[in-house]
């Protein structure tokens, strides 16, 4: 009785190790596009908001921000200079209400768009990998003028396209999901360009975004032996 009382408390201190190891703080592993908008710091951790001149070409960080976009409070946005309706920006609703701009425009609360340039500056929300692996990464992007988008969109892996497609119209979604094996510091560009209309005009396009990671089949490996061994200490207690 006594060696299979020492034996459970040895199993459960085996498993109660596994499972402490499992839920240790480290990287974080999902990040949304939206959740994660913060006027902080840009690069903000994974993120980075910022425009280039055609699909990838160089990467320009946005140096300016607002609490204020377009005269909202609480529309916080990542812009280029001037700030007005040629700049290209990315912009986010941090409030728990509808905001209204330019009259045909509404964001809805926690909502993230981005805005093409006057001049053809297509708008970027980046995600650099913080670490290597394999990541779930999904995106949707939609018209949110009444009047339609009519934006080229864009998901570019290390400045090569993986994904093109068109919004024309309101809401129009369209996705798109993969799972992809990166190395540390690899890039993940989520873009919209003013389409083949040749303007920005009502071109807001809403971009819901997630990059989530894959766990290691070790880190499963030790779940399931941290599990096993709790079952097996319900096995030793009965005996």
């Amino acid at each position: 009785m006594r060696t299979s009382k020492r034996s459970a408390r040895i199993v459960a201190f085996t498993a109660l190790l596994g499972l402490a190891v499992v839920a240790m703080p480290g990287a974080a592993s999902a990040y949304d596009v939206a959740g994660d908008f913060s006027l902080g710091s840009n690069p903000n951790g994974a993120w980075s908001y910022g425009w280039s001149t055609t699909i990838g070409s160089a990467f320009n960080l946005d140096p300016t921000n607002t609490t204020s976009a377009y005269g909202q409070n609480g529309l916080l946005a990542w812009f280029d200079v001037p700030e007005d309706f040629g700049s290209e920006s990315v912009v986010y609703n941090s409030t728990a209400s509808p905001l209204f701009i330019g009259g045909h425009t509404t964001f809805q609360p926690g909502q993230l768009a981005l805005n093409p340039g006057l001049t053809g500056h297509d708008a970027i929300a980046r995600w650099t990998a913080p670490s290597s692996g394999v990541f779930n990464v999904a995106a949707t992007f939609s018209g949110l003028s009444t009047i339609g988008d009519t934006a080229d969109v864009h998901v570019l892996k290390n400045g090569t396209s993986i994904f093109d497609s068109a919004v024309n119209g309101t809401p129009s979604p369209t996705s798109y999901s993969g799972t992809l094996n990166l190395t540390l510091g690899d890039t993940i560009d989520f873009i919209a360009g003013f389409g083949n209309n040749g303007n920005n005009h009502d071109d807001t396009t809403v971009l819901s975004a997630t990059v989530v990671a894959v766990p290691e089949p070790g880190t499963l490996g030790l779940v399931a032996m941290s599990l096993g061994c709790l079952l097996s200490v319900r096995f030793l207690k009965r005996k």
